[in-house]
């Protein structure tokens, strides 16, 4: 099964005369479908920021690491380590119509999340909270670690929660090859995850670690680091581990 969630649409209205959000690599603009199962519902396009990534072919790399990401979220799901499931939204290389401000133009196209919060970041950065979902996250990007047999870890996990679960958005891979895009800090960023991270309820005692020696290499921050070294609600029904997954 994917956990994935999808556009489910072929048209979208987005308002472009203002910002609706701003990452380190894109801006935001919120929308609504008008077309398909998801007719009437909001929507987000995505832009890269001017003078940083804005290469066409970063639109495929982009979705290369979703979908890798995605193979992630599917087995840590089907390994069944909480009661409830994470999903991933999936973008979608849409092009303004003719006729408007940005004609022509490409964008990244995904339902809407709400009630958004962060929860790691590429630097080691970790929310701590009283839901579980912290602990959930953090355990997520441990798993990848361990079940890529270290060679890769996902990360800069944020996203929304929803009765049933919770569904995150742009995540970071950092891998050994540092070949997954600007936000991929390599060795460093895998070792300064472990540098500060502490297992919880949710990680598995025997999956690995990185031998950790010293201070990290990269300084902590919440917001995504770029290679080269360039609003929360907190209200949610606590989450418990789980041999099996409860859907509600």
């Amino acid at each position: 099964m994917s956990y994935s969630r999808t556009n489910n649409s072929t048209r979208a209205s987005i308002d472009t005369s203002e910002i609706f959000g701003s990452g380190t690599f894109k801006n935001v603009y919120a929308g609504t479908y008008t077309s398909g199962s998801r007719k009437g519902q909001p929507c987000v396009a995505k832009e890269f920021k001017s003078g940083c990534v804005v290469e066409e072919h970063y639109f495929d790399e982009e979705l290369n690491i979703c979908a890798k990401a995605q193979k992630i979220i599917d087995e840590f799901n089907d390994a069944e380590i909480m009661n409830q499931p994470i999903y991933l939204n999936t973008p979608e290389i849409w092009t303004y119509t003719r006729g408007c401000s940005k004609g022509g133009q490409k964008t990244l196209l995904e339902p809407m999340i709400q009630n958004f919060e962060k929860f790691n970041s590429n630097s080691g950065w970790a929310l701590t909270d009283t839901t579980g979902w912290a602990d959930a996250m953090q355990s997520l990007s441990h798993f990848s670690y361990d079940n890529s047999g270290g060679t890769l870890l996902l990360c800069d996990l944020q996203g929304g929660r929803y009765n049933n679960g919770y569904v995150l958005t742009d995540p970071v891979i950092m891998s050994k090859a540092n070949n997954c895009g600007p936000a991929d800090l390599g060795i460093d960023g895998i070792m300064s995850f472990f540098q500060r991270h502490k297992c919880g309820a949710f990680c598995d005692r025997s999956w690995r670690r990185p031998p950790v020696l010293g201070k990290a290499k990269i300084p902590m921050h919440q917001g995504t680091t770029m290679q080269a070294y360039l609003p929360t609600r907190t209200s949610r029904a606590p989450l418990s581990p789980t041999l099996r997954r409860n859907f509600y």
